[in-house]
């Protein structure tokens, strides 16, 4: 019979995976009224699923100072979780792409819907112009509407006609053209093709094709340079496409996450079938092209294309007309109060004002993630946070006719959308948010602190770097501290609400949250003092944070929690510290680099965090490399480890491979150290599939209950 604790963790965790979460939004304007069309996503645990639906808030619009009057919201109304929708501009008709499988195949279909009528369902399966279409993430995928709203352009991966076939098949008997060809060994070979890693599986090469709702046809952009694959684009006017696209040699490296890959800029006249190259660096990652309302200014993010995968990056401009390309932020070295530079992977489709003027984004800052004015006249940037606590996190969702819609949220308050209006020109601090309507508030079970700390030893080079934590402290603590080191490790904890965080500190587990030295959101040298000194630096810093709050707040046990590069200083914090830590659990760890280098999907990544070497075109095989990075590997320390590690691994990882789970996991248990292994066999890096994110939580309680009760 189940124990009162496991039916607890259980029901909590439950009721906390039932907070939904908001995903995009659209404006309807009415006179002095403000339709806001919002979309939801709400995990269904007992379907292993992810739930969209829409809800709508009516807003009256006060015309003086720009306040807003809720009148009405909609009960939500379950919607279908197609790949894109997105309506035209001249707001008439709403554009999808859905998929419908048959007998095992899947088809994908774009629709076309004109009041509450769908008058087009074109299967483009069926018209074998091209294989699946991309849906939308940080590197790729667009489906964006042409300004007149007659065409649509959208990214999907080419043909496909390297299938696995035999010279000695019956087909290849009876193809005679291929017999008779020269390429006859690549129409039967089964080479192994490159794709661009983890959660890009299936993705390799990928197109640009164009829907023409006159014509009703769908025209491939075929005279892309061969040796680019083109990531997310946006219209200039309505017979052009401006674009960015990666460099595919040597070969393909893994693009989730690391916005550090070589890519140009192109623009293609569609009339004329023609396509220029607008950027020939060679050595930089430009992505995520926006063009002003007016057409007249390009913008774009940018940052050099080697080192660590996530950066501070400079946001460029080129004058239309004159191609005049001008720098309108650039790289931040030190971090300071009012900016620290732009931390975004990319730039959103509407982020232009009405003027043409300025530019919004969103960026992290100092453990928090916030929305920033850039002026490209003058070149200055506002933080647009008036108002808004230390210890929230305000995120850029849509802006239509200067009204900014944004999710407002922290650790123990669920996100809820706010509203503002743009103010004019040089008066943007005066920015006025309104709440939409409150969300699930946590205040009585947990309260949020930002800790800052100075580092024991400085780093020689950045001497004036110093590191934060972010402590959760449940108000019903059960004398449990969990430590929590990010990912990355070139990320951040940015204040927003986490089902994890949540479902700990509900169960009185209070939680220590380490943005250490490396962090993103600090300045460009906060990223750069890192690579080379993982294991070290990172790990000093987060057993610093832990000893101090632990300390200073009484606690009776302190335990791990990290995945990836978080997992990495789980397993390294346990070695080096083997008498500090009753419990830890670990998901998808890094735990041995010198095996890693030759299965991961970014063995790059390796090279520059565990050997500090920035060089893009590194060789793999140097003889000089494993005994450097098994000694900046937690493997390294097994021999120290005590402490009951629980350790979950997604079977489909290629960024963190299951085999370094294993690697650790026959480490201790030769060593008799109490140890577990989940294996989920459908999950890659993220362990996010519904049941498994909320599997792995209760777990975990469960191992950290059984070791510190």
């Amino acid at each position: 019979m189940p124990s009162k604790s496991f039916e607890k963790i259980l029901e909590t965790t439950r009721e906390i995976y039932k907070i939904s979460t908001p995903s995009d939004c659209f404006f309807e304007f009415i006179e002095n009224q403000i339709v806001l069309q919002s979309f939801w996503f709400q995990v269904d645990l007992d379907k292993n699923d992810r739930l969209k639906f829409q809800k709508n808030f009516i807003f009256n619009i006060d015309p003086e100072d720009s306040q807003t009057k809720l009148l009405h919201v909609s009960n939500p109304q379950p919607i279908r979780s197609d790949i894109w929708s997105v309506k035209s501009p001249d707001g008439l008709i709403n554009a999808l792409i859905t998929s419908f499988k048959e007998n095992g195949e899947e088809s994908q279909f774009l629709e076309l819907w004109k009041d509450g009528t769908r008058f087009k369902n074109l299967n483009l399966t069926k018209l074998k112009k091209h294989s699946k279409i991309y849906e939308n993430s940080s590197s790729f995928g667009s489906f964006a509407w042409s300004s007149d709203s007659k065409k649509i352009a959208y990214i999907a991966e080419s043909k496909n006609t390297n299938t696995e076939k035999s010279f000695f098949s019956a087909k290849m008997a009876n193809d005679q053209e291929s017999m008779n060809g020269e390429n006859y060994e690549q129409k039967y070979g089964n080479y192994h093709r490159d794709e661009w890693g983890e959660q890009y599986v299936g993705k390799a090469q990928s197109i640009i094709a164009v829907y023409d709702l006159d014509s009703d046809d769908v025209h491939i952009l075929d005279n892309v340079p061969k040796g680019f694959a083109p990531g997310k684009l946006t219209w200039h006017s309505n017979e052009a496409v401006v674009f960015h696209a990666y460099y595919t040699s040597p070969y393909r490296l893994g693009l989730i996450y690391c916005p550090i890959r070589k890519s140009e800029l192109f623009y293609y006249d569609i009339c004329e079938n023609k396509c220029v190259q607008l950027t020939n660096y060679q050595t930089e990652n430009v992505r995520s092209p926006q063009f002003s309302n007016d057409f007249e200014n390009l913008i774009w993010l940018q940052n050099q294309a080697r080192g660590p995968h996530f950066q501070c990056s400079k946001l460029m401009m080129m004058n239309w007309k004159t191609k005049t390309t001008t720098t309108l932020v650039d790289i931040v070295d030190e971090s300071n109060s009012k900016f620290t530079g732009i931390f975004s992977i990319s730039l959103s489709d509407k982020c232009w004002s009405l003027d043409n003027k300025r530019v919004i984004l969103n960026t992290q800052f100092n453990g928090r993630n916030r929305i920033v004015s850039i002026d490209i006249e003058s070149k200055t940037v506002v933080n647009l946070d008036s108002g808004i606590d230390k210890t929230h996190s305000l995120s850029f969702l849509k802006m239509e006719k200067d009204w900014i819609c944004a999710v407002l949220q922290t650790y123990t308050k669920a996100p809820c959308l706010v509203l503002a209006k743009f103010p004019a020109k040089n008066c943007e601090k005066e920015i006025k948010w309104n709440l939409t309507k409150s969300s699930k508030n946590f205040d009585d079970l947990a309260s949020v602190e930002i800790l800052d700390f100075s580092p024991k030893i400085a780093h020689p080079e950045y001497p004036n770097l110093n590191f934060q934590s972010i402590f959760v402290q449940a108000k019903k603590g059960n004398d449990v501290l969990v430590v929590f080191p990010h990912g990355g490790p070139h990320s951040a904890y940015g204040c927003e609400y986490s089902p994890h965080v949540a479902t700990m500190f509900s169960l009185g587990f209070s939680v220590l949250l380490i943005n250490y030295r490396g962090s993103s959101g600090f300045g460009q040298n906060s990223i750069d003092s890192l690579p080379g000194k993982i294991g070290t630096n990172d790990v000093d810093d987060c057993q610093q944070a832990a000893e101090f709050v632990f300390s200073k707040y009484n606690f009776k046990h302190a335990v791990l929690y990290g995945g990836s590069h978080g997992g990495y200083l789980t397993t390294q914090l346990i070695g080096q510290f083997p008498e500090f830590y009753s419990a830890a659990a670990a998901r998808n760890p890094v735990t041995n680099l010198e095996s890693m280098l030759y299965v991961t999907d970014i063995p790059d990544w390796v090279i520059v965090e565990g050997l500090g070497e920035y060089d893009y075109n590194f060789k793999i095989g140097n003889s000089n490399i494993p005994k450097e990075l098994y000694q900046k590997s937690p493997i390294s320390h097994v021999n120290k480890v005590k402490t009951p590690t629980l350790l979950m691994m997604g079977n489909v990882d290629l960024r963190v491979p299951c085999s370094q789970s294993i690697e650790f996991y026959k480490a201790l248990k030769s060593r008799n150290v109490p140890v577990e292994l989940l294996s989920f066999k459908e999950d890659n890096h993220p362990l996010e599939k519904p049941q498994t994110t909320a599997d792995c939580i209760v777990h975990t309680l469960l191992w950290y209950e059984k070791y510190t009760i």
